[in-house]
This record gives C-alpha cells, structure tokens and sequence, in this order.
C-alpha cells in the first residue's frame, strides 16, 4: 500500500466516524430541544391553573430515537392541554 492509498483510508475512516458522531449528536440536541419545549409548555399550563408534569419516565433502556418519540408524544399531549384550555377561555 502506498502512502497516497493510506491516507485516503484514514482521511475516509475520519470522515466516516465524523459523520456518525455528528447523527448522534443531533439527536441528543434534538432530546435536548423537546425536554425543553415540554418544560415550556407545562410551566405555561400551570400558569394557567392547570397541573402538568413535562416528565417522561422510561422504565426500560431505551434507545435515543425512542426517548426522542417519547419526548413528541409528551409535547402533542401538553399542546392538546394547552389548546383546550385556551378554547375553554
């Protein structure tokens, strides 16, 4: 193998390993992002007077786009909250 060969295969393995690091990561900003807008939502439904929990309990390993999931179904379930309070106004 030559040096040019060489350095083509680190350069690609490099590139390879960035790339998938980079995915989990936009993931986990993604978990990041949808903790934060259910917090938001559930601290705008208390000051509304209504009770609301942002948590989401995982009671077995779950994977990143799994927690991510949990996390969108917590938010479609605040928001439902949210816009039924705010047609009852």
């Amino acid at each position: 193998m030559n040096i040019k060969t060489s350095a083509l295969i680190a350069a690609l393995t490099l590139s390879a390993s960035a790339s998938f690091a980079a995915s989990d990561h936009n993931i986990q900003d993604d978990i990041y992002d949808a903790q934060a807008q259910a917090k938001a939502l559930s601290a705008q439904l208390e000051t509304m007077g209504i009770e609301s929990n942002p948590n989401v309990e995982f009671a077995q390993p779950t994977t990143l786009s799994q927690k991510l999931d949990a996390y969108e179904t917590k938010i479609d379930e605040l928001q439902g909250q949210f816009d039924s309070a705010h047609m009852s106004n």
